[in-house]
């Protein structure tokens, strides 16, 4: 599914192919991104700056870098179950920033893109997180736009609605399905 620039990267393959960067051991910390990405639906600048002390603590708030707004989070089963195979990690120990190359600086939004085009493939980027997220929370909350577009912070609807990748198509089924 295309929507406006990057593609959505699927919830469940975002778990799956997280999990399988851990347990392979191919990329553990870009796995623990993307698995954090379809659960938190941060901004890449955000979810960037989280730490291992963060996610332990089940709950935190964070100030959005581009809003400046406030924003409580919770770490989900599925986010804890894959933090706890990043216990063996130095930095899950000591607490540091979870996001951190092997050169021991935060990773660069566009260095997370190109892994995740290696991994998902062409046209795929950071923001597909962000967008599958945000796909997912409007599947289980049925359809609760009003929700999706709170937690996203966006202002109008009809921004959620194309983020989301509900289209004029989706829409016109509604009528089909009256009956």
């Amino acid at each position: 599914m295309v929507i406006e620039g990057s593609k959505v990267i699927d919830y469940d393959l975002g778990v799956k192919e997280g999990n399988r960067l851990i347990d392979s051991g191919e990329n553990p910390t870009l796995g623990l991104l993307i698995v954090c990405g379809v659960n938190f639906g941060l901004r890449i600048s955000d979810l960037l700056g989280i730490s291992y002390d963060q996610l332990k603590s089940g709950e935190f708030v964070i100030n959005e870098k581009k809003t400046g707004k406030r924003r409580n989070m919770v770490v989900n089963a599925c986010v804890q179950e894959t933090l706890d195979k990043m216990k063996g990690e130095i930095r899950y120990q000591l607490g540091g920033k979870c996001f951190v190359s092997q050169k021991g600086g935060v990773y660069s939004p566009q260095h997370i893109n190109r892994m995740l085009r290696k991994v998902f493939g062409h046209g795929y980027s950071s923001h597909g997180l962000r967008k599958g997220f945000g796909r997912r929370l409007y599947d289980k909350s049925d359809k609760n736009l009003a929700l999706v577009q709170m937690q996203l912070q966006h202002m109008n609807p009809s921004d959620t609605l194309k983020y989301i990748g509900v289209t004029q198509e989706n829409l016109n089924q509604c009528f089909h399905d009256l009956i």
